[in-house]
């Protein structure tokens, strides 16, 4: 019934030699394959260039649902040569509200050929004040939103005028890393 002396020294010495081996082997065997899997595109390095005719901004990249809903929340200038483009994982209509925004900016809808669908600009809204409750606080924001009359996969952002300045129109080719930022837009 029980193994004789040899036996089971010969079975003891098997059982070592299939769990015995170095620590980080073992982990790495078995943590390796769902490290892999997990990994997707990497962001692109901030600031992504972008151009529009023969001007080149320095964007900051809004590319998940945290970082569009922050946006430039918070920001209280911005430079002429500077934006945010908010990548989405598909095209839609696109409406934007100046929540926690304290500067007036210039907004652009692009689609998937990096062609501009609709521009507008935004006002900054003063900030709910102490009074306000969160509704009317959103239902105010959403009275100044923007919103885009055609389908939009990217949303840039722009000091106020720069529309103008750069004589930017519907149907203008915007030059940035589109494939890259839809494969990693969440």
């Amino acid at each position: 019934m029980f193994p004789t002396y040899p036996e089971a020294v010969k079975m003891k010495h098997l059982a070592q030699t299939i769990y015995c081996g170095p620590p980080w082997l073992i982990l790495m065997l078995t943590f390796l394959p769902s490290l892999l899997l997990g990994c997707g595109p990497a962001l692109p390095q901030e600031p992504l260039p972008l151009r529009i005719g023969d001007q080149t901004f320095a964007m900051k990249l809004a590319c998940t649902p945290a970082t569009r809903e922050r946006g430039l929340g918070g920001v209280r200038e911005l430079a002429a040569d500077e934006g945010m483009i908010f990548a989405f994982p598909q095209r839609s209509v696109r409406s934007f509200w100046m929540k926690d925004c304290f500067i007036d900016l210039d907004i652009v809808f692009v689609d998937d050929r990096s062609r501009v669908v609709d521009l507008g600009q935004m006002k900054a809204e003063p900030p709910r004040t102490p009074d306000e409750s969160q509704a009317a606080y959103e239902i105010r924001l959403q009275t100044g939103a923007a919103r885009s009359r055609n389908p939009a996969r990217f949303v840039l952002e722009f000091a106020s005028g720069t529309i103008d300045a750069i004589g930017l129109s519907i149907g203008d080719r915007v030059e940035f890393d589109a494939e890259t930022l839809k494969s990693v837009a969440k």
